[in-house]
């Protein structure tokens, strides 16, 4: 037990360390761009009305993708204790999907969403709520976010006796075999330039899959260049809600 809690504590320790030297490292490009249209202002590009307006705007944009990332990297630093701090929540997994896959229909009317569920009734599952949505969220957005002429999303929600599923599937651009090992590393982008101007700073994976490995789960993915990508979350079942152990 005491070798545990020492490695337990160890695995923190290099945790944090590892948080300060992405968020070093990938602050320091935006930081230095904002920095040289200052400099460019200063020497004479205020007077210039075209460039101070380029610039302002330009200096904006780096500002709300830097404070993107800080939040992305704070979610990825609380994704790593869910252990310690969520252990004990339970969540209904059909209703978290259906609520996902409504909104989604909502926000993207110019895409079909298909949604395949076997789930009758209530299926909870050993994860907090708001960590199921979001982890549902990043996967659901990349399927809009990287399908090309084919505009489609399949969502699938199943269960065994002992895990429920919850499958994302898009048509679009695919994954290469080469790329698919390293999707779900921190700040990894298939395309660093594209994923810049889609509005990724390559942590959406590296949560999702954190969050769901803190509760015992596996997020899985399967691509083909240009025919698309299905990502599969599994998650264990609880047999009897706390709600009903009470009771009893």
């Amino acid at each position: 037990l005491f070798n545990d809690m020492l490695d337990r504590m160890q695995r923190y320790i290099e945790q944090q360390q590892q948080f300060v030297e992405d968020v070093s490292h990938e602050l320091r490009t935006p930081v230095a761009i904002i920095q040289g249209h200052l400099d460019l202002l200063n020497r004479w590009g205020k007077d210039d009305p075209e460039i101070l307006s380029e610039s302002i705007a330009a200096s904006l944009q780096e500002i709300t993708r830097m404070k993107s990332l800080v939040q992305e990297m704070l979610d990825l630093s609380r994704a790593e204790q869910v252990e310690v701090q969520f252990a004990q929540e339970e969540t209904d997994a059909r209703e978290v999907g259906l609520q996902v896959f409504n909104n989604f229909q909502m926000i993207h009317p110019e895409f079909t969403f298909v949604l395949d569920n076997d789930l009758k009734k209530p299926t909870i599952t050993k994860i907090y709520r708001n960590h199921l949505e979001q982890v549902l969220i990043i996967l659901m957005d990349n399927a809009v976010k990287y399908s090309r002429e084919r505009r489609e999303v399949h969502m699938t929600m199943a269960k065994d006796q002992r895990h429920v599923q919850i499958v994302v599937q898009d048509f679009g651009e695919g994954i290469s075999e080469e790329n698919l090992a390293k999707i779900f590393d921190r700040f990894y982008r298939v395309d660093k330039a594209r994923s810049r101007d889609k509005g990724g700073n390559g942590l959406g994976l590296a949560i999702a899959r954190r969050l769901i490995e803190g509760y015992h789960g596996k997020l899985a993915v399967e691509s083909v260049v240009n025919q698309g990508s299905v990502f599969r979350i599994t998650l264990p079942l609880v047999t009897e809600p706390k709600e009903t152990e009470n009771k009893a």
